[in-house]
């Protein structure tokens, strides 16, 4: 019987090669790490070419003499990579940001076409807004506290009132407040049908100027002027006079209490300000809102302080009232003409006023 011849034997890994840098000829395992090396060769010339400054710097403050590299500087081509660097490390902030807005963008957009439910977006509204409130709230008691800031004394300075007959009933209250607690002196020019509406009867912006260059202690001014002022006043230009509440009128009024206050600002004085309050006849009362208007608003664009005398005094919405509620106890503050307030009603007044001046030692 004939036999077939037996199978080639398998070759055994003896046989086989170890590994491929073995198939690798040597010629071609040069060339390789030839190209590497000049690779990295050509990208670590090219970042010191482009980074001349920093490395430039950093040698300087390292070794404390000049950089092995400052012989290049005076080459054109080399001030080229400076000029690239710089401009490339200008660019990185922009380019950075850019990346940002965009990456924020679409994380925003995918937050609000998909992830947010209609009750998130509803809370984060909500939240939103009670922080916005949160932080006007914040910044108004700033302001108002910085504002309060403005009435500080020493028991040397004194504190001067300019006002009306109301300013008369209210102002001895504080004055007594003030010289039996702090021994602090004070001054009262108040004088009855008096305002800013009639300068040739008296005229206040010039008593006032008058009155603080001659005392340079006074350092709080209080005042209180209107209820006497809704009136035609005359043209300092000549001519008819201008009707009250008309726009030549309105900028005439607060040309003068603008004056004030740049008598007050100097000499360093602080100005606090006591608006009219409602009137039981509601024509009177209807002028009274308007001067109200107009006083309060250039008072507070210069930086002055006021008091709105209408809440303090039981008025509401502008509604004249005789009585004021508090803690369930009712007190007349207004007196039988209905413009003038008792003597409950100066009291209240005067203790804002007192409550608003800190005397420091």
């Amino acid at each position: 019987m004939q036999t077939s011849n037996p199978p080639s034997a398998l070759p055994t890994t003896e046989d086989q090669p170890q590994n491929a840098e073995e198939q690798t000829p040597p010629s071609r395992r040069r060339y390789s790490f030839l190209f590497i090396f000049s690779n990295l060769l050509t990208f670590a010339v090219l970042g010191l070419w482009i980074m001349q400054n920093s490395v430039n710097a950093y040698y300087q403050q390292t070794y404390h003499q000049p950089s092995p590299l400052a012989f290049l500087d005076d080459y054109a081509l080399w001030h080229k990579g400076q000029e690239i660097g710089e401009t490339l490390y200008k660019k990185h902030d922009q380019v950075q940001l850019a990346i940002q807005k965009f990456n924020q963008h679409w994380v925003d957009l995918f937050n609000q076409e998909y992830a947010y439910t209609a009750e998130f977006k509803q809370q984060q509204a909500l939240k939103a807004e009670q922080q916005r409130l949160l932080a006007q709230q914040r910044a108004a008691a700033q302001a108002k506290q910085a504002l309060l800031d403005q009435f500080r004394i020493n028991k040397q300075q004194q504190v001067f009132f300019a006002g009306d007959s109301l300013m008369q009933g209210v102002a001895p209250h504080v004055q007594k407040y003030l010289q039996e607690n702090y021994q602090v002196n004070t001054v009262n020019l108040s004088k009855q049908s008096t305002g800013l509406s009639y300068p040739s009867f008296f005229n206040w912006p010039k008593t006032i100027q008058e009155t603080l260059q001659s005392n340079p202690n006074i350092k709080i001014l209080v005042v209180f002027l209107g209820p006497n002022d809704p009136w035609d006043m005359a043209n300092p230009a000549g001519g008819r006079y201008l009707k009250f509440q008309s726009p030549d009128w309105e900028a005439l009024y607060r040309s003068r209490i603008a004056d004030i206050f740049q008598t007050a600002q100097q000499h360093q004085v602080s100005v606090m300000w006591i608006s009219p309050p409602n009137m039981r006849k509601d024509s009177l009362n209807q002028q009274m809102i308007y001067l109200n208007q107009v006083i309060t608003d250039e008072v507070k664009k210069h930086h002055g302080y006021v008091i709105d005398s209408r809440a303090l005094l039981g008025s509401q919405n502008n509604v004249y009232s005789d009585y004021r509620m508090e803690n369930g106890v009712s007190s007349k503050t207004r007196s039988a003409d209905g413009i003038h307030f008792s003597v409950e009603g100066q009291k209240i007044v005067a203790a804002k006023i007192a409550e608003n001046i800190h005397v420091v030692s």
